[in-house]
């Protein structure tokens, strides 16, 4: 009776001192399978269900399955990477083919939604305390970017999921680990590979070959369990997962589609990105200290926003990639801030990335709107289409410079104690 009631003890005390991650967590929980249950299917949506359902039933993703009817509609090829899609058909054998629904696939990301925002609050819990990471934890399921992407059913944070748990595996020290990570990463999304970028340059800074290392078993991960599809059906795998979105030109925020559609289709927002990382990724190798894992996390946030500010395709629910990275950024400006609260440069640091931020969420907003109400007849021919536009990407932009002066001027943002995963 004396093992029970300690027990029966330590459990209220657990609960009494997480309490108020508790209410976040039941609230958040509420609020995201409230929106989750709207109907709004999305055809991207609709065509990774119905495409894991044929998974299900035996069919091989790119050899098998090509176009598929749905309610009498024709849904385009569907061109994903392997990992999501046969998650889902696992789940759905699991559960039953028949039994199965949408809003069932919406649960199963809105777990994935709180397995993020969990890592996101221990990041911050071990190293800003306890309030502040309730603060995060419910800043990033509350923001209208990850309720836009519950609303229509979005994978993205499945990819980011696996970003955090490499970059969680390279802190402790878990190096195979983290490079699987990675490599299950570049499996839901390949563009996982940017928020690899700043591993390559702290290994560069730091002399350390681990991060070759990792990159290799993310390689190796990506190969190994894409290697059926690349035996099987060669020319539709690299087809689908890579070389149809360099060549489509789908209606969405990028300046590609309102002002350079005719640079779209070449080598230029490539090569643009390209010397955008390559100048973006010197400043850091030169001005940033890699003192500990937080400058590789925070170091993500301007090859992330660049990447979507000159990406030829640019979704709202692209967003989301960068609002991990973001919070870690900003989390960090104010502990700095609250222990200098001198050096206003930090304050102004703050206010520009929150800036920035508002940007985007207007723009984005504003622009998912005008979609909703107006679908994509006139996305070219409405000139509010390409001003939200114009206002998102200035968004990214003032995030991108705030970022890396933030860099620059505070030599690393250094930090006065150590980092602790």
């Amino acid at each position: 009776m004396d093992i029970l009631g300690r027990y029966s003890e330590s459990i209220r005390r657990a609960l009494q001192e997480n309490r108020w991650l508790i209410y976040s967590f039941l609230l958040n929980l509420i609020i995201q399978v409230v929106i989750a249950v709207i109907y709004y299917n999305p055809v991207d949506f609709v065509l990774q269900v119905e495409t894991a359902r044929e998974i299900a039933q035996g069919k091989l993703l790119y050899r098998d399955i090509g176009q598929i009817i749905y309610n009498e509609r024709i849904l385009p090829n569907p061109q994903y990477p392997p990992l999501y899609l046969y998650t889902l058909a696992v789940i759905i054998v699991i559960i039953g083919v028949d039994t199965f629904t949408f809003n069932m696939a919406k649960i199963f990301l809105i777990f994935i939604n709180f397995l993020v925002a969990l890592i996101i609050y221990y990041l911050i819990h071990a190293n800003y305390g306890k309030k502040l990471a309730i603060i995060a934890f419910n800043w990033f399921l509350l923001n209208p970017a990850t309720l836009g992407i519950t609303l229509g059913g979005y994978h993205e944070n499945y990819m980011l999921l696996f970003v955090l748990l490499g970059f969680l595996c390279l802190n402790q020290k878990r190096t195979i680990m983290s490079g699987i990570c990675f490599g299950l990463a570049l499996l839901v999304k390949p563009i996982a590979a940017i928020y690899f970028i700043p591993i390559l340059i702290w290994g560069l800074r730091e002399k350390q070959l681990k991060s070759l290392y990792i990159g290799f078993i993310a390689g190796f991960t990506f190969l190994t369990i894409s290697l059926p599809f690349l035996l099987l059906t060669p020319s539709e795998f690299i087809t689908d997962v890579f070389l149809v979105h360099t060549e489509r030109l789908d209606p969405s925020m990028s300046f590609y589609v309102y002002i350079f559609s005719d640079l779209s289709p070449t080598l230029f927002p490539f090569l643009l990105q390209l010397l955008l990382f390559s100048a973006t990724g010197v400043i850091i190798l030169f001005f940033m200290e890699f003192k500990g894992p937080l400058e590789i996390y925070i170091a993500v946030l301007p090859f992330s926003t660049i990447f979507l500010a000159f990406n030829r395709i640019l979704y709202p629910h692209y967003i989301p990639l960068i609002f991990p990275f973001l919070t870690l950024f900003l989390f960090f400006l104010y502990d700095r801030y609250k222990q200098d609260q001198q050096n206003k440069g930090i304050l102004w640091q703050i206010r520009g990335l929150i800036a920035g931020l508002s940007l985007v969420y207007i723009g984005y907003i504003w622009w998912s709107i005008l979609w909703s109400i107006e679908g994509f007849e006139t996305y070219t021919t409405n000139i509010y289409f390409p001003i939200a536009a114009v206002i998102c990407i200035s968004g990214l932009l003032i995030i991108t410079i705030v970022s890396l002066w933030s860099i620059i001027v505070t030599s690393s943002v250094k930090q006065k104690k150590d980092f602790h995963v």
